[in-house]
């Protein structure tokens, strides 16, 4: 009785963690970009451990009394799992991630002119660019995702002819063209 008692337990499934053959995706969702009016998810799927491909995509909109926008963001990264530490119930990766990224966004706001009256504006661009980011995935309880990445590029904005009394100069800027740094957090779940 002893021998089939233990015997059994050697048989007995292990819940499956996001370490496991089972789940090779996570769908992630970013927390950074609503503080810029978007709503972003993506997806991670990975090819072998030590590489995965993620592609995402998001919705920009505000809708105020002064300003108007709405937008479409992408972005593919190839990430490369440079050191990996995988724990029964929790896993954490360094990565290297080169990314491309387009934003279309339709923009609409108010303008003064010297007597105070004031007209609505209306612009559309479109904004590529590419670069490379560093970051840290940590997975725990078994199948959340918590990544953390900073990292930077350059980004090109075409068609844009700002017509609204403010500047584009800055990297905050969704007109701006030039050298800008990343920083943002995604939260996922391994499927």
């Amino acid at each position: 009785m002893l021998i089939v008692l233990s015997a059994s337990g050697a048989f007995a499934q292990v819940l499956a963690t996001a370490n496991s053959p089972e789940y090779k995706s996570i769908l992630k969702m970013s927390a950074s970009l609503f503080t810029r009016s978007t709503f972003q998810m993506g997806y991670e799927r990975f090819l072998n451990p030590n590489n995965s491909v993620y592609l995402t995509a998001g919705l920009n909109f505000r809708d105020s009394d002064y300003e108007k926008e709405w937008g479409v963001r992408t972005e593919a990264q190839l990430r490369f799992h440079v050191f990996t530490v995988i724990k029964p119930k929790e896993s954490n990766r360094l990565y290297f991630a080169p990314y491309l990224m387009n934003h279309y966004l339709e923009t609409e706001g108010q303008s003064y002119d010297n007597n105070g009256a004031y007209s609505w504006n209306t612009d559309t661009f479109d904004a590529f660019g590419g670069g490379m980011l560093f970051g840290w995935s940590f997975s725990f309880a078994n199948r959340i995702n918590l990544d953390i990445y900073t990292g930077g590029g350059f980004r090109k904005t075409f068609n844009y002819n700002n017509t609204n009394s403010y500047n584009d100069n800055t990297v905050f800027d969704y007109g701006y063209s030039g050298i800008v740094p990343r920083l943002g957090i995604d939260i996922g779940f391994w499927f």
